[in-house]
């Protein structure tokens, strides 16, 4: 089950650590997040089917990482789904290189 806490903290901290083009070293966030994203590939669906487009934007940097871990072409599909979704974030390059992380 995916910790939705433990993923929101870590935006908003990621969020708070970036602002004002501030660059600190963020890997623990991040991989906290690829981690939880990677574990379930139905509790990813629901928690990304349920994020607000500023949330998605902000984690399509790293659906490279989940697509390398999960390996499952339904984690495109759902990538895809969320770009539909939300026509106002552009999130197609990051779809590509998730495409490209698939063996």
């Amino acid at each position: 089950m995916i910790n939705k806490e433990k993923i929101s903290s870590n935006l908003r901290t990621i969020e708070a650590m970036t602002q004002n083009g501030a660059s600190p070293p963020l890997d623990q966030y991040w991989n906290e997040i690829v981690h939880e994203l990677s574990e379930d590939l139905k509790g990813t669906r629901e928690y990304l089917l349920s994020c607000n487009p500023d949330d998605i934007e902000l984690m399509s940097g790293y659906f490279e990482d989940v697509a390398y871990k999960l390996q499952d072409e339904s984690f495109i599909d759902l990538l895809n789904e969320l770009q539909t979704l939300h026509p106002d974030i552009d999130i197609k390059n990051q779809i590509q290189w998730a495409i490209d992380a698939l063996d």
